[in-house]
This record gives structure tokens, sequence and C-alpha cells, in this order.
């Protein structure tokens, strides 16, 4: 059939061959939209999206034997990663691979999405099915075919086989299949590079984190442990969504693996919005961006409980626009606050145009706006370790900023201490002098009835024990006056309390003015009754001054509202000279008991203890 020229295993004799084997496959197998791969033993690393066909599902209903039936329409997925957004329909994935070589061929097919929900794959040589899996972020870590954070499916070919690959794919996720056939040295070469640098990224994060807790602990400012949230929900979000913590931390826990990317995402977004507004100090500088800002922290806080709650597709697609709609508030906040003049502002802004710029093209990439590939996969990695590293300078400066503030505010404080004092230094003594003045004004009135103006009974008693240490130091005589109004309760009742408080202020100015010396003092000492204290006064003199204090009060009736009233007192004395056989209590007894028998002597007149 061929010339004899050409050998068996030539190369034309090869390719016509694979053209053959294609086109026996177009006719037994379906249509088919895409260009088959032909195996090449040179090539370590081959993408295979250009080699995707696809096929929606929406009933869900379709099996491998429909998909694979002639009159069966693909589309041709192109150059570009295949990305669906987020769609409810299942989407079948076709390869044709070919082994054009005359030795048997060993490959490793990478998924490189980690959050796709049931990936069912079926390996179909001809007509029949020779290998059949199930994978996918819903069933168990320990169930994968390979040990790795995304879907790794090992396949064998026989010399000159062809082999289709359909994958059905159904999540609530983002359906996005990037595709990636691997020589096996070379995908573990690859995946060790890669996983140093996520090593590299995260490493970065914590360490951040760590550093900015210290602050914390040093300077107790609630802006650095806000940071310190940001930076611990970024990372934690991106290894959710990169397969890490579902390899490493709860390889079992299914439904958490899909609920923890609500919840790191959402404390991305309460953390960020109160650290902007805090750092930024926004209810001072522009109260609808501070707003703004609070409602993105509460719907985020609502995400965090809807997500135990709701579905994943449901709060995943109501997330990620209120995460980029947070990262352009905050980014429009910085802008506002350099436009402002605030002097840390302006790192703030350039950190967080890293950020949002990895934000919204990782939402974009979601969405099947941009094509998926490692610069999107990996924007938001590149974007938020810029981000952290530039506001922990921003963090810096904010510091030398309040530290220079600190000075300047001491300085000006010394200046106008300074001046403060000067002013004040001619004051202190005239304040000084008023408050001496009311000091004492207060002590007299403390110590002054309010009725008599005579001293009260606090004073007296005051008065009494200076008086008795003194006298009974230097042994000289104390004497004492108790002096009571006779009946008085017939005054009161007869012609009124008003009549009575004037008789009792008359009576006080009587005997203030029958005392003798200044050291003399007369004081209320209850009701009607006076006490009069006589320091260096033997029985005699105090007799002398009661019997002169009753005549004043006898001789002029005193004037009220009522009329003229006559008034008398009884007065009982007593003297001695302090010692320590004697007491206060003991003297004012002994007065008291003389008053008494004046009254009972038929009254106005004055009696002492010894009578």
């Amino acid at each position: 059939m061929f010339p004899h020229s050409i050998k068996a295993n030539s190369v034309p004799v090869i390719v016509l061959r694979y053209c053959l084997s294609c086109l026996l496959l177009l006719v037994c197998g379906g249509a088919f939209a895409a260009e088959p791969l032909a195996l090449d033993a040179n090539v370590g690393r081959v993408s295979l999206d250009s080699h995707v066909a696809y096929l929606e599902d929406p009933t869900l209903q379709l099996t491998l034997e429909q998909i694979r039936a002639p009159d069966r329409q693909w589309a041709d997925n192109g150059s570009d990663v295949l990305n669906k957004s987020y769609s409810d329909s299942a989407w079948w994935v076709h390869l044709r691979i070919v082994n054009p070589l005359p030795d048997e061929q060993s490959r490793l097919i990478e998924i490189s999405y980690a959050v796709l929900d049931y990936i069912d794959l079926y390996v179909v040589s001809g007509d029949e099915v020779v290998h059949q899996y199930q994978m996918g972020d819903k069933l168990p870590y320990r169930e994968r075919l390979f040990d790795h954070r995304f879907f790794v499916i090992p396949l064998d070919w026989q010399p000159r086989q062809t082999l289709d690959v359909y994958l059905r794919v159904r999540t609530s996720s983002s359906v996005q299949v990037p595709l990636t056939l691997w020589q096996d040295d070379e995908f573990f070469g690859f995946d060790t590079t890669r996983t140093i640098l996520q090593g590299i990224f995260f490493g970065t994060m914590l360490v951040i984190a760590v550093y900015n807790l210290l602050i914390y602990f040093v300077l107790g400012e609630r802006t650095y442990i806000l940071y310190v949230g940001y930076v611990l929900c970024m990372p934690a979000f991106l290894a959710s969504l990169g397969g890490h913590t579902f390899r490493y931390f709860w390889p079992t826990l299914t439904e958490w693996n899909d609920e923890s990317i609500i919840v790191f995402l959402a404390g991305v977004v309460i953390f960020a919005a109160t650290f902007t507004r805090r750092f930024l100090d926004l209810r001072s500088f522009n109260r609808g961006l501070d707003i703004a800002l609070i409602i993105t922290a509460v719907a985020g806080g609502v995400m965090v409980l809807t997500a135990f709650v709701l579905p994943y597709r449901y709060n995943i697609r109501t997330l990620i626009p209120l995460a980029a709609a947070g990262c352009i508030i905050c980014f429009f906040a910085g802008i506002y606050c350099w436009y402002r003049h605030q002097e840390t502002a302006k790192y703030y802004t350039i950190a967080w145009g890293c950020m949002l710029s990895g934000g919204l093209i990782l939402a974009l990439n979601k969405y099947d706006l941009i094509p998926a590939n490692i610069f999107t996969e990996y924007a938001t990695h590149i974007g938020s370790s810029l981000e952290v590293v530039l506001l922990s300078f921003a963090l810096a400066e904010r510091i030398n900023a309040e530290r220079r503030l600190r000075f300047e505010a001491q300085a000006q404080a010394l200046k106008t201490t300074q001046r403060m004092n000067e002013e004040l230094e001619g004051r202190v003594q005239e304040r000084t002098r008023e408050l001496e003045a009311l000091t004492l004004r207060l002590r007299e009135l403390s110590n002054t009835d309010a009725l008599t103006g005579l001293h009260n009974r606090r004073f007296l008693d005051n008065q009494l024990r200076e008086e008795w240490e003194r006298c009974r130091r230097y042994k000289r005589c104390l004497a004492v006056i108790l002096l009571d109004i006779d009946h008085f309760k017939q005054v009161n009742d007869l012609h009124g309390h008003q009549s009575g408080d004037e008789c009792l202020f008359e009576v006080a100015q009587r005997v203030q003015q029958g005392l003798r010396w200044p050291a003399d003092q007369a004081a209320r000492y209850g009701g009607e009754e006076f006490c009069i204290v006589l320091p260096e006064t033997a029985l005699e003199g105090a007799v002398t001054v009661a019997e002169r204090i009753r005549q004043l009060i006898e001789d002029l009736p005193v004037d009220t509202a009522t009329g003229p009233l006559r008034i008398t007192v009884s007065a009982g004395v007593c003297a001695l000279v302090p010692d320590s056989g004697t007491s206060i209590n003991e003297l004012l007894k002994n007065a008291d008991q003389a008053l008494y028998r004046a009254k009972e002597a038929g009254r106005n007149r004055v009696l002492s203890h010894q009578n």
C-alpha cells in the first residue's frame, strides 16, 4: 500500500496512522470540536486548554454514553482556561490524547483548581472505559488518587494508543478547569518550586502578623490588632482557596472546607474595613466614608453567620462583590485622606492599590471576565504581599508621625507652661490670700450659730478642750457659766416662735456684751441655753460675770414683733483647776447642777457649785 522506500516506523507513516486514528475515532466516538494532542517525549509540560472541548448539561441527567453519541455537539474551548463562572449546570470536558510513539508513556493530568466540588473522570480507549474515578473537595482528602492539594490523575498509554478523557464537573464555586499535562519529573520539580514560593508567602504574612502583634502588646494601640486580624485572614482565605488547609488541617471536614473560605474572606472584609476606619481616622475626615465602611464591616459579619446557614453558592456570589466593593471604598478613602494631606494616607493608598489590583483581578477571573492563568491565579498573593509590606511601612510612619507630633506638643506645652507660670505667679499670692480669707470665713461660719451669731456647740467643745489642757499645764483656774432663759417655752407658746427667736438673739447679744476679755468665749449650748468659758478665772470672778449678764437681760425688755417682753435668766457657775482627777464633763456637770438649783430656787438668779 505504501512505497517500499517508506519504512513502517518512519515519520510519514506515524503521521498517517495518527490521522487515520483520529478519523476513525471521529466516526466512532462522536464529534470532537478540539484538536487532539499528540504526546511528545521531549516535552515535559503541556497546557491542555486549547485541546479541550466542553458540553453543558443544565439538566444534570446526561450520562457518558449520551454525551458520546455521534450527534452530540461539543464546543471548542479555545486557548484560554475553561471558565464558566458560577453555574448550576454540570459541565462535560473532553480531551483526546494520542500516543504516536512506539513506547509506553506515562503522564500526569493536573486540574489546578482546588475548590471543585465533584469531578467524575472517565478514561476511554475505543469504546471501552478503562478507568473511572471520582474526585472533588466534597469527598474526604484521603480518597484522592494523588496526594496533592490540586486534582492530579496518573495516566498510561500503550504504544500508539489513543485515550479519550471525559470529565464531568459540577461545583458551587466558579466553574474553572485549568488542565495541564505533565511528565512526572517535570511536575515534581515545578511543584517543589511552587510550594517553596507559597511557603515564602505564608511565612512572610505570619512574620508580619507576629511582628505587629508584639507592637500591639507594647503600645496597646488597637489599630495593630485590627491589622493583625487582616494579615491572618488574608493568607487563611488564600490557603483555603488553594487547597492547603483541606490537605493539612481539615482533610475530612468537607462542609467546613467550603465554609472556611466564606469565613476567612468575610474576616478580610471586616478587619480591612475596621482597620481602614481607625488608621485613616475617617470619623474626623469624612463621615460618609466612615459609615460606608461600618456598613461593609457589618455586612461581613452577617456573611460569617450565613456561612453556616446558606449554601456556599449563594454566599460566595454575594461575598465576592462585597469584598470588591469594600476594596474600592478603602482605596478611595485612602485617596481622599491623601488629598486632605494626611501624612500616612499616601502609604496606605499605594498599599491598598496593590491589594485592590490583585482582588479585582481575582474577582474578574472568577466571573470569567478575564482568562485564568498563573498571573490571575496568584495576583491576590502578589498584591496582598506588597500590601502588607507597604502597610507595615505605613504603620511605622504613623508611629514616627505620632512621635513628631508628641515632641511638638511637648515643646509647645513647655512654652505654654512657662508663659502660664509667668502669668500665674502674680496671681498665686492673690489667690492664696483670697483662699485664706475664705477659709477663715468658712471656719467662722462652721463654728457660728446661725440664729444668735454666737459660737456653736462644736466650737465650744474644741475651745473647752484647748483651755482645759492649757489651764491644766499651767495650774490655772477654768470657769464655766451655764445660762438658761426662764420660762422660754411660754414665750414660744404665747407669742410664737418668731418672738422666741428674737428673744434668743437679743439674749445672745447681751451675753456677748457682758463678757470681760477677748479670751472669754460665749456659745449657744442648745435650745435656750448658753455656755460661757472663762479661762484663768476663779469662781468669784465668774459669778461676777454671770451676775452682770443676768442684770443686763433683766433690766431691759426685749422688743419683739408682738411687743416688748421681759426676759430673765438663771445661771449656774463652776470653777476649778484642771488635773488628772477631774474632767471637762465633771466641770459641765457641776455647772449644770448649779443651774438646776437656781431654777428650783425661783429662777432669775446665779448660783455656784459651792453654794
